[in-house]
């Protein structure tokens, strides 16, 4: 009863965020007064990122993917991948969500956002062992972000999502941690850790068997909870005004219930990727 209140109160939080998606807050305003006055610009990132990770989380097989990243960014609003949205915020600020965003506050150390993005889910061609297991079932995710910069160098974030389409999606809260180290003008390098945290809905899509389905494995019913903990390094370099390069490396661990999932075969995994992009006009 106690977990049912907590996602309803959860959904709604995140409905009434995603409702005010378009408005800026009154107390935000004034801190962004100053960039509207020059009335807002176009930019936008064109690239493609080259990686390589397991084959869905808990599985011990590889896959490799070529795909675009790309970012179109219009004032406080912006529609991206997230490593689009990655290329764009190389020296310009914190990276945002992925999908369709738009800033609702920021200052030199705050921001704040909202973001609309498909959640794509999951079916059996991902790997053998999910094979006669139900689909998780692709959605739309409303996310709500916050970032804060304790220094020049170190800074935390947190966000919550919500699938609003009532997919049995659920919810899904994350935090972290990261150091920026600036090699040069053009080059910097980025520190990260941190942890994800489910709904029961959320992990049992993920990582559960239902009873008497058509998957060999054993019942497990998760509850939620912590169920990973990532870390990672980036490189970013512009090498001109307009092309900029990226390499990342990620390693991630699941725990609790999801690392207990008979769907869970590896439960410790790692990516890799590397990218280049055509960025303006700033």
């Amino acid at each position: 009863m106690r977990s049912a209140t907590g996602l309803i109160c959860l959904r709604s939080g995140v409905l009434a965020l995603a409702s005010g998606f378009a408005q800026l807050p009154a107390w935000a305003q004034d801190s962004a007064a100053t960039d509207e006055s020059a009335g807002p610009r176009l930019h936008y990132a064109l690239g493609a990122i080259a990686s390589n990770g397991p084959d869905y989380a808990g599985g011990d097989g590889r896959k490799s993917s070529l795909r675009p990243a790309w970012a179109v960014e219009y004032g406080r609003f912006r529609l991206s991948t997230s490593r689009g949205s990655a290329f764009m915020g190389h020296g310009l600020g914190s990276p945002r969500e992925s999908g369709a965003s738009a800033t609702l506050a920021q200052s030199d150390r705050f921001s704040l956002s909202a973001a609309l993005r498909i959640d794509k889910g999951r079916d059996g061609t991902d790997a053998t062992i999910l094979v006669g297991l139900p689909s998780v079932r692709s959605t739309l995710r409303a996310r709500l972000s916050a970032g804060y910069a304790m220094t020049d160098r170190w800074s935390v974030g947190a966000g919550v999502s919500q699938d609003i389409l009532g997919r049995e999606g659920g919810a899904q809260l994350s935090a972290s941690v990261g150091y920026a180290w600036p090699l040069s003008e053009q080059t910097k390098v980025t520190i990260g850790a941190g942890g994800s945290f489910g709904d029961r809905a959320y992990l049992r899509g993920r990582f559960g068997v239902p009873a008497g389905g058509a998957s060999p494995l054993p019942a497990f019913e998760p509850r939620a909870g912590l169920y990973s903990v990532d870390g990672g390094v980036e490189v970013m370099s512009a090498i001109n005004r307009h092309w900029v390069i990226l390499g990342s490396a990620r390693v991630s661990q699941l725990k609790g219930d999801a690392r207990r999932s008979p769907l869970t075969v590896e439960p410790a995994g790692y990516s890799i990727s590397v990218g280049l992009a055509y960025r303006c006009c700033r």
